[in-house]
C-alpha cells in the first residue's frame, strides 16, 4: 500500500473518530451509576432509562409532530417552487430562484427572530396568535426548510429528459397522469434528499423554536438546552441515547428494505 494512501485513510479515519467519538460517549455516560456526567463510568445500571423524566418525552413528541409537519409543507412548496423555476418561463426567474434560496444564507437566529415578529404582528392585525402553538413552529421552520428541498429538487431536474414526457403525453396520458406516474418518479431521489435534509433542520432547530415555542410547546432540542443550562444529568444522556438509536435503526432498516443508496438515489458503487 502506498503510503500516500495510508495517510489519506488515516486522515478519514481520525475524522470520523473524531465525528463519531462525543456519540459514543453520550451513550456510555447514559448506562453509568453516577447521577452526573461521568467519564469512563465506574459502574453500570439502567436506571436512568427508567427514570426519564415526562417531559423530555412530551418534547420528543412535539418534535416529531413539528418535525413531520415541517417536512410536509416544505416537501410540497419546495417541489412545486423546484418545477416552476426549472421550467416557469417568466420574468424575473432567476431573482426568484435567488429569493428562494436566499434562507440559506441567512442564520435561523434571524429567521427566528422574523418569524417572533410576524407573529405579533399578526396578533395586533388579525388577534390570531401563533406564538406558543404548533402551526406557528411549522410555519416558522418551513422559511429555512423549504430552499432544501428546492435546492435538491432542482439538482435532480439536471438531467431529465422531456421526451419521456412528451412520449406519455402522446400515448394518451392527461398532464395530470404524467406528472404522477413519469415526472414525480423521476424526481423522486431528489424529492426524498430534501424531505430528509428538511426532517433533520427541523428537528434540530433550536433559535427558531426558542422564539416560537413556548408553554406546552417545547421541543425536544429546546428541551435538553434548558436542561443543560441547570443541571447535566444521565437522564439526558438516556433520552440522547435512544433517540441516537432510533435513528440508527431506521437507517439500517430503510438499508436493509430498499437499501440508501437506492432510497437517495445515488448509484452503488
Amino acid at each position: 500500500m502506498r503510503s500516500s494512501t495510508l495517510l489519506f485513510r488515516t486522515f478519514v479515519a481520525l475524522v470520523f473518530v473524531f465525528l463519531l467519538l462525543p456519540i459514543a460517549m453520550v451513550v456510555v455516560t447514559s448506562f453509568s451509576e453516577s447521577a452526573v456526567l461521568k467519564f469512563p463510568p465506574t459502574h453500570f445500571t439502567l436506571k436512568w432509562y427508567q427514570n426519564i423524566s415526562g417531559e423530555f418525552i412530551t418534547a420528543l413528541k412535539v418534535s416529531l409532530i413539528v418535525s413531520t409537519g415541517t417536512t410536509l409543507v416544505a416537501t410540497v412548496v419546495g417541489t412545486m417552487a423546484a418545477l416552476a423555476l426549472v421550467r416557469g418561463r417568466f420574468i424575473g426567474r432567476t431573482a426568484m430562484g435567488a429569493f428562494c434560496l436566499s434562507p440559506l444564507m441567512v442564520p435561523t437566529l434571524v429567521i427566528g427572530v422574523a418569524a417572533f415578529q410576524f407573529a405579533n404582528t399578526r396578533w395586533d392585525v388579525a388577534h390570531v396568535s401563533l406564538l406558543g402553538s404548533i402551526p406557528g413552529l411549522i410555519l416558522g421552520q418551513s422559511a429555512f426548510t423549504i430552499p432544501f428541498v428546492i435546492r435538491a429538487a432542482v439538482a435532480g431536474q439536471a438531467h431529465f429528459d422531456s421526451a419521456v414526457e412528451e412520449a406519455a403525453l402522446n400515448l394518451g396520458a392527461t398532464p395530470w397522469q404524467t406528472f404522477w406516474r413519469v415526472t414525480l418518479p423521476i424526481l423522486l431521489p431528489g424529492v426524498v434528499s430534501g424531505a430528509v435534509f428538511a426532517f433533520v433542520m427541523s428537528f434540530d432547530d433550536v433559535p427558531v423554536a426558542l422564539f416560537m415555542g413556548g408553554g406546552d410547546v417545547v421541543t425536544f432540542p429546546v428541551k435538553i438546552y434548558t436542561s443543560i443550562e441547570f443541571s447535566f444529568d444521565a437522564d439526558l444522556m438516556s433520552i440522547s441515547t435512544l433517540v441516537v438509536s432510533a435513528s440508527l435503526l431506521v437507517m439500517l432498516v430503510l438499508d436493509r428494505l430498499i437499501g440508501v443508496d437506492k432510497f437517495f438515489g445515488a448509484a452503488r458503487v
